[in-house]
């Protein structure tokens, strides 16, 4: 781990803000990827989520909340209905333009 660095405190304060959704995460810095995460240290450090934004801003924070292990069955019921949303939008458009080519 002599890649990250450890985070302990930022401007907007999300390195302490991150201990109150879970008092195990700590946030670094990763120098080879060049991005922000999120790490548990104990049994043994294993990455939770790398931010989206950089720096960390309050986002990261409703993003961490979001990607919980805990809501793992909320967040692929969201993918799913998504997912389902495309594709009625997709197969809405393919029948649009298969009417207008039929009027033309």
């Amino acid at each position: 781990m002599q890649y990250l660095i450890e985070i302990k405190s930022d401007v907007f304060d999300i390195a302490d803000r991150l201990k109150s959704i879970d008092g195990r995460y700590r946030l670094y810095y990763n120098t080879i990827a060049h991005r922000y995460e999120v790490y548990t240290l104990e049994p043994r450090p294993t990455l939770q989520v790398v931010l989206p934004f950089s720096p960390p801003d309050a986002r990261c924070l409703e993003h961490v909340r979001k990607t919980r292990a805990e809501r793992i069955a909320a967040l692929i019921q969201e993918i799913e209905r998504e997912n389902e949303r495309i594709e009625r939008d997709r197969a809405r458009e393919i029948v649009d333009r298969a009417m207008e080519r039929v009027r033309i």
